[in-house]
Order: C-alpha cells, then sequence, then structure tokens
C-alpha cells in the first residue's frame, strides 16, 4: 500500500508542478525541492497518510511553481554574509507560496489544515517541548504563525503584527526579498539593543 502511496503522490506532484519534475522519496528530515535540479524530494516517514504527503507535495511544488531559481540564488549569494538571512528568506517565501498554492488549487487547503495538524501532534516543530512560544525569536514565530497558528498561540508587538500583515499580503518575490530583508534588520536591531 505504501508503495502505491508514493506512485499516485509522484503522479500528483508532476501534475501540480505543471512540469516534468523528478520525485525522489529518501530518509530525509523533511522535505524539499531542488530549484536548479527541479527534483521533489519527499521524505519516507512512518505512518504518512494522504494530507500529510498532500502538505509536502503542496508545498514544494509552491517552490517549482513560483520561487525563481536565479532570484534565490542571487539574493542568498547578494546575502551569504548576514548569518541565517537564508532562514529568513525561506520562511517568508514559504509564507507566500502556500498561499499561493492554496489559490491555485483550492482544494488543497483542507490538506495543508490536515497536514500541518499531524505535524504538530507529531511536535515536528517542538513547540510542546517548549516552556512558552512566545520567547522564541521573531522569525521563528513568523513561521509557526503561518504554519501552525491554528494549533498554536503566538503573541506579535504592534510592529511584529505589521510584518505579519505585509508577509500575509506578498505576491511576487521582489516583495519576499524585500520584507526579508526589512525583518532581518529588525530582529538584529533588537538584539543589539538587549547586548
Amino acid at each position: 500500500m505504501q508503495s502505491e502511496l508514493k506512485v499516485s503522490k509522484s503522479i500528483l506532484a508532476k501534475l501540480l508542478a505543471s512540469e516534468n519534475i523528478s520525485v525522489v522519496h529518501r530518509q530525509t528530515p523533511t522535505a524539499a525541492f531542488d530549484l536548479k535540479g527541479r527534483t521533489l524530494i519527499l521524505p519516507m516517514w512512518n505512518d504518512m497518510d494522504g494530507d500529510l504527503y498532500d502538505l509536502l507535495v503542496g508545498h514544494e511544488i509552491g517552490h517549482a511553481l513560483y520561487t525563481p531559481e536565479q532570484g534565490w540564488h542571487n539574493s542568498v549569494e547578494e546575502n551569504k554574509q548576514k548569518k541565517a538571512f537564508k532562514g529568513f528568506l525561506n520562511v517568508i517565501e514559504d509564507a507566500r507560496i502556500e498561499k499561493m498554492v492554496k489559490r491555485k488549487y483550492a482544494g488543497m487547503a483542507r490538506c495543508f489544515a490536515a497536514g500541518y495538524k499531524e505535524l504538530y501532534e507529531r511536535d515536528l516543530f517542538g513547540v510542546k517541548k517548549l516552556p512558552d512560544v512566545n520567547k522564541l525569536n521573531l522569525i521563528d514565530r513568523i513561521n509557526l504563525h503561518f504554519k501552525l497558528g491554528a494549533h498554536v498561540l503566538i503573541k506579535f508587538t504592534d510592529q511584529e503584527s505589521d510584518f505579519i500583515r505585509e508577509t500575509a499580503a506578498l505576491e511576487t518575490w521582489d516583495q519576499v526579498v524585500d520584507l526579508a530583508t526589512r525583518i532581518y534588520a529588525y530582529v538584529k536591531e533588537q538584539e543589539s539593543d538587549k547586548l
């Protein structure tokens, strides 16, 4: 049964991506999409149901459809001296591409909700072990808000709430780069104020 699920989800990924991407299943901690090689990498987790598969496929084909390979490469290279900037860029881009995938394939919204519920129950993000999720840094709280928002209550300051609204409204790659840059600068400023 599991091999049938892998085959059907591989076909689904190709259809949703609207191109003949390569789909590989391997022992890996999470799913990924190789923008240059056009390869979707799916983990081989125990007890993976259809909704969780659909979430992983839907998220990664979002990168296939909307994340520009050259734009990603250029942004990462231009900011490589900034420690952790790539992570900021990824979190903000994840929010944009998931919104766009759910817009393009309206039925995916239910799969995303069910899949993230499953990931929350598995504690993939490690939030159940934390004494206070609101003590996490801003970019981690933004990530959790957009992925687990229905399951975890996260607080934001007024300034941070503006970043949340901007993230929710993103449409273009250039907007992603601009917002990630501003959030990165804000976090660095906040960190220096604490020194």
